[in-house]
């Protein structure tokens, strides 16, 4: 079974091997014991509890006064295409509107339908895009942004 809960600095090591099976330019662990330390920022953990705990997918929200911007949404490649990440979005956008955010924004690599797809469905729009912003291989970010909330 599925249970969220929010990131704690202890849990940096585990956070950053899921970021290393997810992406090319993987953050490293000492980002992550930053951000769960930080009052600006607020991370969600995807856990499997049948799995002794596993964490197994997180998504990271920057609060810059009643605005967000989702850092990364990650999930395990085992656990894929089971709804987890929608979850994981849904909750951190309760979450976050309970802080007083209006608006959030995020960019996806422009190839990643899926991923981006994910975001129409919660309401994110694209409004243009970032050349060259991701390395490994070189590609543009679609920016997003969802002020529905």
């Amino acid at each position: 079974m599925i249970e969220f809960r929010q990131m704690v600095p202890a849990d940096a090591d585990a956070v950053a091997a899921v970021e290393e099976k997810c992406f090319s330019t993987p953050w490293s662990r000492d980002s992550f014991w930053r951000d769960a330390s930080n009052t600006d920022a607020y991370y969600l953990l995807a856990i499997d509890e049948e799995a002794n705990n596993r964490i197994v997918g997180y998504v990271g929200c920057w609060i810059l006064s009643h605005e967000g911007s989702i850092t990364n949404v990650a999930v395990d490649p085992e656990y894929r295409r089971q709804g987890i990440g929608r979850r994981m979005l849904l909750r951190l956008i309760d979450a976050v509107k309970e802080k007083g955010v209006t608006a959030l924004t995020l960019e996806a690599r422009a190839s990643n339908m899926p991923a981006i797809k994910l975001y129409e469905g919660l309401g994110f729009r694209s409004v243009g895009q970032r050349p060259r912003y991701y390395t490994n291989p070189v590609e543009a970010a679609e920016i997003m942004w969802n002020t529905r909330l």
